[in-house]
């Protein structure tokens, strides 16, 4: 893989959940920046709210609001069909959410972008440009202030770093769709055979994998919980 994104690894502002959900649901493509580079953060625009279909809006919420204690075990029965290494599969679920929490990306998305870039989790994987680990990130990003380690086979820093090469991407554009194809390195669509293709894999696995962990969980009640003080006003 070639990660198309800044050399920089100033620490990452914090994204809102809707400015998130405008830029992983909305389908356009943007132009971006030019290969090789990340605007800075603060000269990022403030994302506008899209339209969005209520049922994906509904369920990319509903993942983000539910706890990590509760996304845990289904990402964790997920990743096990990729591998059996148990140990290994806890360590990874449990450095995704993390990442999720502390830089604000849906870990349906975290997780969507590892298992397409290294499908049987090796951490040790170097492809043949030397990008390296679950990942799948270049050395020049190693040593990001944020993961506190320069080790991209270390399955904590390699998550750290690629999940903060994703988040600086999904800032810097207009949608999930566009900052996947910086993250391919596909921005002028020269790199790869077909990499206009990988956005759409992503975002296909990141469903399944948000589904699961939907299903994994207590969704009805979440959702009596945020309703119930609407049907109390509506009462009195």
């Amino acid at each position: 893989m070639r990660i198309a994104t800044g050399t920089s690894a100033a620490k990452l502002g914090e994204l809102t959940v809707m400015g998130l959900l405008a830029i992983l649901l909305n389908s356009g493509v943007s132009a971006g920046t030019p290969d090789g580079e990340v605007a800075a953060a603060d000269s990022l625009p403030i994302l506008a709210p899209v339209p969005l279909p209520p049922t994906l809006l509904d369920s990319v919420r509903a993942e983000t609001e539910l706890p990590a204690a509760e996304v845990r075990r289904p990402l964790e029965r997920y990743l096990g069909r990729y591998s059996d290494d148990r140990l290994l599969v806890r360590r990874i679920s449990r450095a995704v959410l993390r990442e999720s929490r502390r830089q604000q990306v849906p870990p349906s998305l975290i997780t969507a972008v590892l298992l397409t870039e290294n499908t049987t989790l090796r951490p040790e994987a170097e492809s043949s440009v030397g990008a390296q680990g679950l990942m799948q990130v270049m050395p020049f990003h190693a040593g990001a202030r944020l993961c506190n380690s320069a080790d991209l086979v270390d399955v904590d820093s390699n998550i750290c770093h690629g999940t903060l090469i994703l988040a600086r991407n999904l800032r810097a554009t207009s949608s999930s769709f566009a900052a996947l194809l910086r993250y391919n390195g596909c921005v002028r669509g020269t790199n790869t055979p077909d990499c206009h293709r990988y956005p759409g894999r992503v975002l296909a696995r990141a469903s399944r994998v948000r589904q699961e962990i939907l299903a994994g969980t207590d969704v009805m009640a979440l959702a009596a919980r945020d309703s119930a003080a609407p049907v109390q006003l509506a009462q009195r």
